[in-house]
């Protein structure tokens, strides 16, 4: 946003309302930065929990196939 912008924003409607904007589009930009994040945390306890669940089976396939032997 340029002051040229902001200016006349506020010649426009006002302080109170240009200040508003502005909070708004920060508070807004903020969240979609704090929503990116946690979508990529999500992914990647996704994609280690799917690994893990994986090791789990691969053990349980593997003591089920000693207690066979037995």
């Amino acid at each position: 946003m340029q002051v040229a912008d902001i200016v006349s924003l506020v010649a426009n409607v006002g302080f109170p309302v240009t200040l508003c904007f502005i909070l708004i589009k920060y508070v807004l930009q903020n969240v979609n930065d704090k929503l990116n994040s946690m979508d990529n945390v999500l992914q990647l306890l996704s994609r280690e929990l799917k690994r893990l669940d994986e090791k789990v089976h691969e053990a349980k396939a593997a003591d089920q196939a000693v207690s066979n032997k037995e």
